[in-house]
């Protein structure tokens, strides 16, 4: 019959809730070789399962692997039993990678608690930055959806790394710079011979190991929350203003630094969160909430350093922070509710609305526009008679 199968794991389920482990696995065990990795990963989930009742650990373990290796829509369910029980066996290692890969292919409604447990594993190694952003996600503070712009910059910034290395022969890993890198550092006479670009691509050029280390490290950290606050496509448009704002205060203060590094766009960010915690109140879940009030220690902290060690570029880092902080004081978040959106009159009328999609469009405009007029001021004119 067409249905047997189907027949087959609901009679193995009737077992198996019936207090008969042993006589579920033997109806079930004929579907673990099925074509469809729906029925047969849905066997060997239940097979763990009857397993584990009768005390049999390993093979239960065994046999939630298999229904992880099997695909199909119950594969996260497998990678997340096995993750349980790896955890019971202290492979908190194992248990970790188990967790991710549950994560990967678990539908969103699923995703929070996942995070929940994969913080408390990495809180319990020891890395607890990165169990805090765990947290963060499993509150909200996230998206469910990746944060595919922070991605796709860490993604460019470790290509063009990698390419400099190859093209110098491994040269630029010791902290200097090859081909790419020189092309794409900001410095005030190539602006003024019209290489505007530069304002723009230092941002993705690093300086060896430890400067892109970093920066990469800090924006896996707090990059996806400000995407979440905003959006994919304005959060874009900030940490490209936010370069650029480090970027044009660089040539505007001192003609003869040059600078490379995602860190003025970064601290555009930084400056975004802080703001957003300051101004407008997002509604968000106690770890989020915790991170946003913590940003203005952090921001202190970042400045100092600034300022304390030698060779980091001061204006890149104030520029970025400044646009970022210009930027999101004017606009609210709209990936998340404001306290502000939540007052209503007592009609029930919502009081402050969002801004208008055009309205948030001219806003990035006139700070772009301010940044193309700061980089005029900068290189005397020059560069609009390179870009003729």
């Amino acid at each position: 019959m067409a249905d047997e199968p189907t027949q087959r794991l609901a009679e193995g389920r009737r077992l198996l809730d019936g207090g008969d482990p042993g006589g579920a696995e033997r109806v079930l065990a004929q579907l673990t070789g099925h074509p469809d990795p729906a029925l047969s990963g849905e066997a060997w989930l239940l097979i763990g399962d009857a397993r584990y009742r009768a005390d049999d650990e390993t093979g239960a373990l065994a046999a939630w692997q298999a229904a992880a290796r099997a695909g199909g829509p119950s594969a996260w369910v497998g990678w997340r039993n096995v993750a349980r029980q790896l955890v019971r066996e202290g492979e908190l290692d194992r248990a970790l990678a188990a967790y991710r890969e549950a994560d990967r292919r678990a539908p969103a409604g699923e995703r929070p608690e996942i995070a929940s447990r994969i913080a408390w594993l990495l809180k319990e190694s020891g890395h607890d930055f990165a169990a805090r952003r765990e947290f963060n996600r499993s509150r909200g503070a996230y998206s469910t959806q990746p944060p595919v712009v922070t991605y796709a910059i860490i993604a460019l910034c470790a290509a063009a790394f990698v390419a400099d290395a190859v093209l110098t022969s491994g040269a630029s890993l010791s902290g200097g710079l090859g081909p790419l890198g020189i092309g794409g550092a900001i410095t005030w006479e190539a602006v003024a011979h019209g290489e505007w670009w530069r304002i723009v691509t230092s941002a993705f050029v690093h300086l060896g190991f430890l400067h892109i280390g970093m920066n990469m490290y800090v924006l896996y950290l707090y990059g996806p929350i400000a995407e979440r606050l905003y959006g994919p496509v304005e959060y874009a448009a900030i940490y490209l203003l936010s370069a650029a704002g480090g970027s044009v205060l660089t040539i505007l203060v001192d003609r003869q630094q040059a600078a490379v590094g995602a860190s003025g766009a970064i601290f555009g960010i930084i400056g975004v969160l802080f703001v957003v915690g300051r101004r407008h109140h997002a509604l968000l879940g106690p770890q989020a909430r915790r991170v946003l009030a913590g940003m203005g220690g952090y921001i202190v902290f970042l400045l100092a350093f600034t300022f304390l060690v030698p060779g980091i570029s001061w204006t890149g880092h104030v520029g970025g922070l400044a646009v970022g902080a210009i930027l999101a004081f004017i606009l609210p978040p709209t990936g998340v509710p404001t306290m502000a959106g939540m007052w209503r009159a007592p009609s029930g009328e919502q009081l402050q609305h969002a801004l208008p999609v055009g309205v948030r469009a001219i806003v990035y405009g006139i700070v772009a526009g301010l940044l193309v007029v700061g980089t005029i001021l900068a290189t005397d004119g020059r560069v609009l008679g390179g870009l003729g």
